[in-house]
């Protein structure tokens, strides 16, 4: 099965680096043309950029958590055909040491970012693929919504959240060509949680490793392309087998 999306805009949230690099790439080298997003970290971002095939990629920079800054970036792009929801923001804490004003803005914070920002993306730019006669939402999980995160339980919460926006979509959209996927992954090997990968973490999958970022960007390209329809509303484990439900 060849796999081609030319002629295609494919937005990314969160490509600063880790997953969200490597699904840029991914979709690049399909020759994709990809918009990418950050919030903060444009240096990174423009390293990104820097890495993708082909022309006419462009960055984009907003606050998910403000709406209107998320309207902002969806005129600037215009036509948006796949949209990967992979910006998260996660901050672990010691429950038992913490002020309730920080666990107010830590909960605020995530479930904007997380939950908020998907959540508009996914309203305006299901306005255009209703135009364009169909798209696909393709958002990134967590392992933690299902089996939970006790040092990061806005983020858990707000990875359950997201799994159950992504199914009440697929039904919403389902009329309108328009299909929802969602990718649950366990540890992925990034700089951002590089200091707390062990061999403790990757022995809790028999494969005694954690996923590669190339791992989660090859199942969002094959979630993205042409044929998997029938899949809208799912939830795909990348866990190595590390945590299994059924």
């Amino acid at each position: 099965m060849k796999i081609d999306f030319s002629g295609k805009n494919v937005l990314v949230t969160g490509s600063s680096g880790g997953i969200g690099r490597a699904i840029c790439i991914a979709f690049s080298e399909l020759n994709a043309r990809v918009h990418l997003h950050y919030n903060s970290n444009k240096e990174e971002a423009e390293k990104t950029i820097q890495l993708l095939n082909g022309k006419n990629h462009s960055l984009n920079q907003a606050d998910l958590s403000n709406p209107n800054e998320v309207k902002v970036m969806v005129n600037n792009i215009k036509n948006i055909d796949i949209i990967v929801n992979n910006a998260a923001l996660v901050e672990q804490h010691d429950f038992d040491n913490l002020e309730y004003d920080e666990w107010v803005k830590i909960w605020r914070k995530t479930i904007g970012a997380n939950l908020f920002g998907p959540a508009y993306l996914m309203f305006l730019a299901s306005k255009i693929m209703q135009k364009n006669n169909g798209g696909k939402f393709i958002n990134i999980s967590s392992r933690g919504a299902f089996r939970g995160e006790p040092k990061a339980p806005a983020y858990g919460a707000s990875k359950a959240g997201l799994n159950a926006l992504g199914q009440s979509m697929a039904q919403a959209l389902a009329k309108d060509n328009i299909f929802v996927y969602t990718i649950a992954p366990g540890f992925v090997e990034t700089d951002r949680v590089a200091d707390i990968i062990n061999d403790e973490i990757k022995a809790q999958s028999p494969l005694n490793r954690v996923a590669k970022p190339d791992e989660v960007a090859r199942t969002a390209v094959w979630l993205a392309s042409e044929g998997n329809d029938f899949l809208t509303g799912s939830i795909v484990d990348i866990n190595g087998a590390s945590y299994l439900r059924s």
